[in-house]
């Protein structure tokens, strides 16, 4: 199929033909094989090229981590303690019904921040952050991530996250209205994992829980805190 030739495409493939020419019209002599450039020159007559290599695109990732943050070991809680007045305009009574009534001893550890680049669903961050298929079941979800550490091991430590953001520790955390997600712990063998929220509106923080396997897209700009994610290459 004939291409019509046109433009600067025309003036740079002419160029580089009188660039041949002027080669060879060298006092010296044509600096290169004789040989070689009558084969290539017969070759691109007969449109004969080489091929060329295929660059496969690569693919962004949805996340990017934008702090880690080391917490220190914590005793046992109740869970009706955590997110307490004394800081939480809104505590989500959630938390009472389907988390279990004391949150277990948390040893020490690092949450990373991640930070997104398209909106997103709790049940697709969470295949992304464990680098398994999105179409993975919300049971095996919740058991792949207790399994690999990523779940807050206590709502205790979202609560020392959002102590050590409110004294101005990096810690990536978002406090102009929009949300910090985190993976915590049921005790539900069917449902084994629950979502749990802290965000910071104009009158300050409040907390909340939803399901694995909530539908809704999350916009871009939250985050999600992950524990113990030492290999982010899978991001």
């Amino acid at each position: 199929m004939a291409t019509q030739v046109a433009g600067e495409m025309y003036y740079e493939l002419d160029g580089q033909l009188g660039e041949i020419k002027r080669q060879l019209r060298q006092p010296n002599g044509y600096p290169f094989s004789l040989e070689q450039l009558k084969i290539a020159l017969q070759n691109a007559i007969e449109g004969k090229f080489p091929e060329l290599p295929i660059v496969e695109p690569q693919k962004q990732s949805p996340f990017s981590v934008t702090a880690t943050t080391n917490l220190v070991a914590l005793g046992e809680k109740k869970t009706a303690a955590c997110f307490p007045k004394s800081r939480y305009i809104h505590r989500d009574g959630d938390f009472d019904n389907r988390l279990p009534a004391t949150q277990p001893k948390a040893d020490t550890c690092t949450i990373s921040t991640l930070a997104f680049t398209k909106d997103w669903t709790f049940a697709e961050a969470a295949a992304k952050v464990l680098g398994i298929g999105a179409g993975t079941s919300i049971k095996l979800l919740g058991k792949a991530l207790i399994e690999n550490g990523h779940t807050m091991k206590s709502l205790a430590q979202a609560e020392i996250m959002v102590e050590k953001t409110e004294r101005g520790d990096e810690t990536g955390m978002r406090t102009d209205g929009y949300a910090n997600f985190f993976f915590a712990e049921t005790g539900n063998e069917d449902n084994p994992v629950s979502v749990g929220i802290v965000d910071r509106g104009g009158r300050g923080w409040g907390a909340y829980v939803f399901s694995l396997d909530d539908g809704d897209r999350w916009n871009a700009v939250d985050r999600l805190l992950v524990r113990n994610l030492s290999d982010t290459s899978k991001l």
